[in-house]
């Protein structure tokens, strides 16, 4: 029995010490050790602008992204002929802040327009029946007047407390309360939004997600720009060939070490496809959804894991669908027939939009958990059958599907009690903790928004490496 403690004992000693091992630099060839101030960790939006930021202040940074490509939610399908095709990420906000950005790389802008630009069909998914005399319009001036009340939602969630409690009504109450049933679908269905019913959404991710942002791109056409050549990943791409050695692409983190003292820094271990690497840098700045499962590698304490514990994200897919045979001229659009306010309930399509390339429609869909690109393809290609009914017209070829990407999970919430209980409060005391940033989707969900977020906190993460 003494022997079996003693082995025992030393099993885990042994375990403890190859643990602390992975931490050294002695452990590693020189060549795989890479000092930095920074480490970003996720190469979408808001870890491109942060590293490109920390690079043009004179600082030096490392970039890990888990794909094989940077942009995040930003991709581009190009066509046999190369022909561009934007499935991800569509327009900006045409402010200074994208200007900028898109000036630092020499990137050409122009208006934003649909081409084809295509009339709204609304029609029920579900049953193939369409809604003729429905129309999702736009939010009108009383959406805007109760947005106008909480003016910090339009940059992130930095609630009052207690937290207003019209905030925290389900958004159907909300519209029943102020009379908002005119803007109730726009409001509502015209964007990616969590699985269930969209009515018993939190009032707050509401006016969150359709904030002064996204009211100025989608209500005037100025407000909306995109790349010239109509190519958003253009960006990312010039900025991966920027950072150059300095981006670690198709890695993931397998471990880290993060201090509790700014001197003790930041150390992660990194899983590559030339081998492990050892990251060492005096602050980490983390552009991926902070949920557990991202987050279970990056030694996690009780206080924090408290808090991400409660995060859930949702999954959301995006694709292309080719050879309809449906003409350019309908915006297919889900709306549910027998629905309040004809809002469809999730999982489901959003909407199959035409592309430029004639028969190709792109399309979104929402789910309560991870599903299979088989399953929505299917799903998509059924769905196009019951818009042929619609249309009276016939399919003649088999579809394709050129493009299909996973952008789960996305944009993370909590529950309405959390909410009520200081979430929001408790994720941003947790800015600069054990020398580790949050940046990303998890405060504002459009993209100009967290470049415009990143930007004001990179003053105070590089402070914080000095």
């Amino acid at each position: 029995m003494r022997t079996l403690v003693a082995w025992s004992s030393g099993f885990c000693l042994a375990l403890i010490a190859r643990a602390a091992d992975q931490f050294s630099e002695s452990s590693y060839a020189a060549k795989d050790v890479i000092k930095r101030d920074f480490v970003v960790v996720g190469g979408g939006a808001s870890g491109t602008y942060a590293a490109i930021g920390l690079k043009d202040k004179g600082k030096s940074v490392v970039l890990i992204e888990r794909k094989g490509r940077m942009g995040g939610h930003t991709e581009t399908y190009t066509a046999p002929d190369g022909t561009k095709v934007d499935i991800g990420v569509q327009a900006y906000d045409n402010n200074s802040v994208t200007l900028d950005f898109f000036a630092r790389f020499n990137i050409p802008v122009s208006e934003f327009t649909f081409a084809p630009a295509p009339a709204p069909l609304y029609a029920d998914f579900g049953t193939g029946s369409q809604l003729k005399n429905f129309s999702g319009g736009t939010v009108h001036d009383d959406y805007v007047a109760q947005l106008n009340k909480y003016p910090y939602l339009n940059d992130g969630l930095e609630l009052p407390y207690p937290v207003p409690h019209d905030l925290l009504l389900p958004w159907d109450d909300y519209i029943q309360k102020y009379n908002l049933q005119d803007s109730a679908w726009a409001s509502t269905a015209a964007r990616p939004a969590p699985p269930g019913d969209l009515l018993k959404l939190p009032a707050m991710y509401v006016f969150n997600s359709y904030n002064q942002y996204q009211l100025a791109e989608g209500q005037a056409r100025s407000n909306a720009i995109a790349t010239a050549r109509q190519d958003n990943s253009e960006l990312y791409e010039k900025a991966q060939a920027e950072l150059d050695a300095n981006v670690l692409l198709s890695s993931t983190v397998t471990a880290g070490q993060r201090a509790s003292t700014r001197a003790g820094g930041i150390r992660l271990v990194v899983t590559t496809p030339a081998g492990k690497k050892l990251i060492i840098a005096k602050q980490a700045i983390l552009g991926i959804p902070p949920v557990l499962d991202n987050m279970k590698t990056f030694g996690l304490d009780s206080h924090e894991q408290g808090i991400l514990s409660k995060l859930q994200g949702w999954s959301f897919y995006v694709g292309l669908i080719s050879n309809t045979g449906l003409t350019q001229d309908h915006w297919y659009t889900n709306a549910a027939a027998n629905t309040t306010y004809h809002i469809p309930s999730l999982p489901d399509y959003f909407w199959f939009k035409p592309t430029k390339i004639k028969g190709q429609f792109l399309y979104w869909y929402s789910a309560s958990q991870p599903t299979s690109q088989r399953a929505i393809e299917a799903g998509a290609a059924a769905t196009v059958n019951r818009m042929h009914a619609i249309a009276g017209t016939q399919r003649t070829s088999k579809p394709t599907f050129p493009a299909f990407a996973d952008h789960t999970p996305f944009h993370p919430y909590v529950s309405t009690q959390d909410i009520a209980n200081g979430f929001y409060r408790d994720m941003y005391s947790l800015q600069g903790y054990r020398n580790t940033w949050y940046i990303g989707a998890l405060f504002v969900v459009g993209a100009v928004q967290i470049w415009n977020n990143t930007m004001n906190l990179l003053p105070e993460i590089i402070a914080a490496a000095e």
